[in-house]
């Protein structure tokens, strides 16, 4: 099979080549030259046999190149023929989902270290967050579909499958649980008002000007995702929430399978794996500054409530085991901020400098307590180490690759 991988990834290669060169003739940049380097020493390295050589730079390099100099060959194509703009559209979807396979299988499958399987997953995030997409014209089912980025969460949920198995864990999208008590439903419910009220709390400080406008006496008639303030394709609003939903919690799910690997011996490897991954989870969101219209106050908030948010989402999934669960939480939370309106931004609370420490002591504070009850009670405890043995069985770090 690995011989399989090979050939098929050496093929992609000289065509990606192929591709480059001609990118270069008609836009001349520059660029598509350092794909062409990066292309030949990667295709040259696995046909001398430069296995681990082979495997750090085609993880480096090869992702973002495959998929800028596909998106740049099919902003030619639906340029040249913007008639089929829709036909192609599905085209360049489908060839998208199956881009980065082969590298996932030849190379990310290799990697044997814990430690090295999530610097290589964050690095594939940051990744697919620089690529650039094609822009269409056409339908707003099609150009919200577009713009949303659910394409690379479902590239990333690819990934997230593909590679998890071939390291030799589980993937669970719905972990069944053995012999549920009701005290394990009781919690889960629990769990589950509690990050529905932090969605609702978090969506609401934007436009309260009184705790108690944020808190629980909530105004329903300032979420509208058809008068969206930040999104004007009703359609784009509805797949970036089920973006954000798919993307970052299966991105978490690879930082919980991987860390606990890495904190196997520590008796509270729950807990360190729950706050690194939110961690590492919340400081992805530096990335955000390249958005239009980002400043550091908005993206302080951001790293604050995807750190608190994040901790409770690892602790429900780790209870739960249903990696469903927690995409629907998280894609609820990101559609009702999404969904706020015009009046619904400009709350004196969240823009006080006093107050506003507050709103991120909230965010960040109650769920680390909530994080801390459900690690401390025995139960609770006993519910989610039995997940944890479900997905791996724990042994020594094997060889880097």
């Amino acid at each position: 099979m690995k011989t399989t991988y090979n050939k098929i990834l050496k093929s992609q290669i000289l065509l990606t080549i192929l591709f480059a060169v001609l990118l270069l003739i008609v836009q001349h940049d520059l660029l598509n030259l350092l794909y062409i380097i990066f292309l030949s020493f990667s295709f040259l390295f696995i046909y001398i046999g430069f296995n681990r050589k082979s495997h750090i730079l085609n993880i480096v390099v090869l992702p973002y190149t495959f998929l800028s100099v596909y998106n740049n060959i099919f902003k030619l194509i639906i340029k040249i023929y913007a008639d089929w703009g829709t036909v192609l559209y599905v085209a360049y979807f489908i060839g998208m989902l199956a881009l980065l396979i082969p590298v996932i299988l030849y190379d990310y499958g290799t990697i044997k270290n814990p430690i090295w399987q999530l610097v290589a997953t964050v690095w594939l995030i940051i990744s697919l967050f620089l690529t650039p997409l094609i822009s269409i014209e056409g339908n707003a089912v099609i150009v919200g579909l577009n713009k949303s980025n659910l394409l690379m969460a479902l590239i990333f949920l690819e990934y997230a499958y593909i590679a998890i198995t071939t390291w030799g864990y589980k993937f669970y999208f719905n972990l069944k649980i053995s012999n549920p008590t009701f005290f394990y439903y009781l919690f889960l419910l629990v769990l589950g008002i509690v990050t529905v009220w932090i969605s609702f709390f978090n969506t609401f400080i934007l436009s309260a000007s009184e705790w108690n406008q944020a808190i629980w006496n909530w105004d329903f008639s300032l979420i509208n995702p058809i008068n969206s303030a930040i999104i004007k394709n009703v359609w784009q609003l509805y797949f970036s929430a089920l973006d954000a939903g798919i993307m970052e919690e299966s991105a978490r799910y690879v930082f919980l399978i991987t860390l606990l690997i890495i904190f196997s011996r520590k008796k509270g490897r729950a807990t360190y794996s729950i706050l690194l991954s939110s961690i590492i989870f919340s400081l992805l969101h530096i990335l955000n500054f390249s958005t239009p219209g980002a400043n550091i106050d908005s993206i302080l908030f951001q790293i604050f409530h995807a750190f608190g948010f994040g901790c409770l989402l690892g602790v429900i999934l780790l209870y739960s085991g249903k990696l469903w669960l927690t995409m629907l939480f998280h894609t609820f939370a990101d559609f009702l901020n999404f969904s706020l309106i015009p009046l619904g931004y400009g709350g004196s609370l969240v823009s006080n400098e006093n107050t506003g420490v507050i709103v991120l002591t909230v965010v960040t504070v109650i769920p680390l307590i909530i994080l801390m009850i459900i690690l401390e009670n025995k139960k609770t405890r006993a519910v989610i180490e039995t997940n944890i043995k479900k997905t791996f069985i724990f042994s020594q770090f094997s060889p880097i690759w």
